[in-house]
């Protein structure tokens, strides 16, 4: 084998290594063995190969054993790649790795741009994966042919779809809620889960829906009791205004109703339950403050006891049992009088009990005879209105009072059931056809026989208590009335003395046309209702009487 090795070009590699040996200036053994050393210490040309490296080697045959090895520099690694090598590769593997991330995430952009991340619930519901035009199709399915079923409180019935116009816009919902604003946080929704509540109110007819629930309502409340509201009544065993507690009754309050069927509505509920909650509620409570002082307010008016009376002689007492029927709580919770009941009592009962007009009358006549009459129009009349605006002023204040009651009529004393004119009067006894006047003095100024009204005719003279009017005169023309229908008075007469006190229909009067007067002429060839009186008589009770003379006349 020879101990020489040639390179491509035919090189002695060794005489190239051992260059400088070989020169005229050759350096000792010693010296070479160093520069060998610092030779094989340099660092390698990275333009040689290894291999050419591993061929070079054996053609240092001459050469000294090599000293002991140095130990590697801090950082280097044995293959000779060092630090910076490893941090190379770790940024070459962590790009590599985000890249692959990066286009995952961006997949799951383009992917959930368009379906809901897995873990998506709409209104509980499980739509991952699913695409909104799907979800909207799954619940469009659900929903078909909807009817909500109402029942509670008296009511049955469905109202359907078709009954209101009801429909759901799920696509347009869905599509108003777009998904491109969570695509790009898709990783994070997938871990935490991805809640939607999503409003899918229907769209119905108003107008529509309100009839139908009206309807309903109309029907149950038929027979349902309706509420009371708490209030301040009178306690007659106590004699005092308390509160009555109030009571809901059975009644529905459409309007509640109205609002919890569009609150089904708009969550597809397909039932309803009416609870006590849709019924009408009293609007005032036995614990409103207003009501207790209403009752307090209103037990004070209690002890405004009006006394009335008659020219200071007490005739009626209004205590708190009647004037308790007067209060009224208006809408703000504050007693009032009603005026118009007071002046209803007043025109009524009190008046009734009080007035003397048309009454009946029982007295004795001043020659003794026992008579009972009724009818006519002297007397007493109360001023309702006039004493009604007194009593409820007087209550309104609290204030106890004694009132003198105003009359729109009078009479010459207050002598209730009996006698109530004064002593001069005029005294007609149907019985006896005779006619009598007294004075002032209740002395008799005056007498005739009389004719009076044909009862077989029925013209009777109408019995009662009258005064004369001023229609009187002289010379009058009397015509009758047309009872035979012929259109012609019945009568046509002529009187000189007329004195009336009916109208301008009954009178006293002469009658020269009679021969006699008194005794039953009246039941054969009575008037027409008048009395008619000799000439003389006639002329001298005119002369006695005048405008307001009281006028009894009696069987």
């Amino acid at each position: 084998m020879s101990d020489s090795t040639s390179d491509e070009g035919g090189r002695d590699v060794r005489d190239e290594a051992n260059d400088a040996p070989r020169g005229k200036h050759a350096a000792p053994r010693g010296e070479r063995g160093a520069a060998a050393r610092a030779k094989r210490d340099e660092p390698t040309d990275p333009d040689v190969t290894a291999g050419a490296q591993a061929a070079l080697s054996p053609t240092v045959t001459c050469a000294p054993l090599p000293d002991a090895p140095r130990p590697a520099p801090a950082g280097a690694s044995p293959d000779g790649s060092g630090t910076s090598g490893r941090v190379r590769l770790a940024l070459r593997a962590a790009a590599a790795l985000l890249g692959v991330v990066a286009v995952i995430y961006l997949v799951g952009v383009a992917v959930f741009s368009r379906r809901y991340v897995p873990g998506t619930t709409i209104n509980g519901d499980d739509v991952s994966l699913r695409t909104p035009a799907e979800v909207a199709e799954g619940y469009k399915r659900a929903s078909g042919g909807y009817e909500l079923s109402v029942s509670g409180q008296g009511v049955s019935c469905s109202i359907s779809a078709e009954d209101v116009g009801l429909s759901y816009r799920y696509a347009d919902t869905l599509a108003e809620s777009s998904l491109s604003s969570t695509a790009w946080s898709w990783p994070l929704l997938m871990a935490t889960g991805n809640a939607l509540s999503v409003d899918f109110s229907p769209v119905y007819d108003e107008g529509r829906l309100a009839s139908v629930v009206q309807g309903v309502v109309d029907d149950a409340n038929r027979d349902a009791t309706q509420p009371t509201n708490a209030t301040v009544s009178y306690d007659e065993d106590g004699s005092s205004f308390e509160i009555v507690p109030e009571r809901t009754g059975t009644a529905l309050d459409d309007a509640i109703v109205l609002d919890k069927v569009k609150e089904a509505l708009s969550t597809s509920a397909r039932t309803l339950e009416l609870g006590p909650d849709s019924l009408l509620a009293p609007t005032v409570l036995s614990t409103d403050p207003a009501l207790a002082d209403a009752r307090d307010r209103a037990n004070a008016m209690l002890a405004a006891t009006q006394t009335l009376t008659v020219n200071g002689t007490t005739v009626a007492t209004v205590a708190a049992a009647q004037i308790a029927d007067w209060v009224r709580l208006d809408d703000d919770l504050t007693p009032v009088v009603d005026e118009g009941a007071v002046t209803d009592w007043a025109r009524g009962d009190f008046s009734a009990a009080t007035d003397t007009v048309g009454a009946t009358r029982r007295y004795t006549t001043p020659y003794g005879k026992s008579v009972t009459v009724e009818g006519g129009t002297y007397g007493w009349v109360v001023n309702g209105a006039a004493l009604a605006q007194t009593i409820a002023a007087n209550i309104t204040a609290g204030s106890a009072a004694t009132v003198e009651i105003p009359f729109s009529s009078s009479a010459g004393r207050y002598n209730p059931g009996g006698a109530d004119w004064p002593r001069r009067y005029v005294d007609v006894d149907l019985s006896e056809q005779h006619a009598r006047m007294y004075d002032d003095d209740g002395n008799l100024a005056w007498e005739s026989d009389i004719v009076t009204g044909d009862s077989t005719k029925g013209f009777n003279t109408a019995t009662g208590v009258y005064a004369m009017n001023s229609y009187r005169g002289t010379n009058q023309t009397l015509r009758g009335l047309d009872l035979d229908g012929d259109n012609k008075p019945d009568y046509i007469s002529h009187v000189t003395y007329w004195m009336p006190f009916v109208g301008n229909l009954v009178a006293f009067h002469d009658a020269g046309w009679r021969g006699s007067f008194g005794g039953t002429i009246y039941r054969s060839r009575g008037s027409h209702g008048c009395i008619n009186l000799p000439s003389a008589a006639a002329q001298r009770l005119y002369e006695l009487t005048r405008v307001g003379d009281v006028v009894v006349v009696h069987d």
